[in-house]
């Protein structure tokens, strides 16, 4: 008869080595993948509170109106309640801040995303450009319900990121986004009152389907 064999007590530390080894290896990739999840979860959270933002924002414009006119603010001038002068300035805080009763707080107006733009408490002094995420239209109206109205400001051209000031929108302008806020997607919301999140190829069917010739959108 063969005798039992006997492990010595190198064999089993090699042994205790290596499964202690795959332990931690499990462990990593268990970490790995927690991590990843949540960096999941906080993209979607962070798109799912931008399109509730846009959602309310496009209502302050539906609901918003100088008791004379269903007109929205940037279509009336400064003198008469609205915010014309203002926003073809580029000063769109101000735009928004004509809108501040329908609004009712400036935090809805920055995106979790945009770690660049810091959230302000109101919408008095020291309220500016950098307390705002969005873009806002100069020309979009509930006329033209898939034009652009407002959306994340991580827009491109081809060459180049748009930088604050006006962007002149035609159909057939090569809009791109950025990956800076939602990872090359963003928000829009449309004249209509609904949001969509965009991707790139979604983004130029969008511009496309805007059916007004030229839609200026001023950026932040």
């Amino acid at each position: 008869m063969l005798a039992p064999r006997q492990f010595s007590m190198r064999e089993t530390k090699a042994f205790t080595l290596i499964a202690l080894a795959f332990v931690i290896l499990i462990l990593v990739l268990l970490v790995l993948l927690f991590i990843l999840e949540l960096k999941r979860w906080k993209r979607e959270a962070a798109g799912e509170t931008c399109r509730q933002n846009l959602k309310l924002v496009g209502l302050a414009y539906r609901t918003w109106n100088t008791g004379s006119s269903d007109e929205y603010p940037q279509q009336v001038e400064v003198k008469l309640g609205g915010s014309k002068e203002d926003l073809i300035a580029g000063r769109l805080f101000l735009h928004f801040r004509t809108m501040s009763n329908e609004l009712s707080t400036p935090k809805i107006l920055v995106c979790p995303a945009d770690k660049q733009k810091l959230v302000a408490q109101s919408f008095g002094e020291g309220f500016s450009n950098t307390n705002v995420s969005y873009f806002a239209s100069l020309n979009a109206s509930e006329s033209y319900p898939q034009t652009f109205l407002s959306g994340d400001r991580n827009l491109s051209l081809p060459d180049r990121p748009v930088a604050s000031g006006i962007l002149v929108l035609t159909t057939n302008s090569p809009l791109r986004w950025t990956k800076a806020i939602h990872d090359s997607c963003g928000n829009v919301g449309l004249g209509d009152g609904s949001v969509q999140m965009f991707d790139q190829k979604k983004l130029a069917v969008g511009v496309l389907n805007q059916a007004m010739e030229t839609n200026r959108l001023v950026l932040p």
